[in-house]
């Protein structure tokens, strides 16, 4: 995951992106909202044009991005707190 968050450091560089962490937080948002209806876009009964998202796997490529340039701007570092969470919810249960 560190390699990952790497690539997206020296992407966000190469292309100039100097995104502060709040407009990073509402892009993950906005792609995690269009995840969701995509989702329920495939699934019956529901009204949304599925002519209006890109494919899930894609979406979750865009937030994971975003995730880790967000990282990257605050200094956080995801595999380890992926660890702990795995760590913490692994007592729980």
């Amino acid at each position: 995951m560190k390699e990952l968050q790497l690539k997206v450091k020296k992407m966000y560089k190469d292309n100039g992106w100097n995104t502060e962490p709040e407009l990073l937080l509402l892009a993950m948002q906005e792609e995690l909202g269009e995840i969701c209806a995509r989702f329920l876009a495939e699934h019956p009964g529901y009204k949304k044009n599925i002519k209006n998202t890109d494919p899930i796997p894609e979406e979750i490529g865009d937030l994971l991005t975003l995730i880790f340039a967000f990282c990257n701007k605050t200094g956080i570092n995801p595999e380890e707190w992926v660890e702990n969470t795995i760590k913490k919810r692994s007592k729980q249960g």
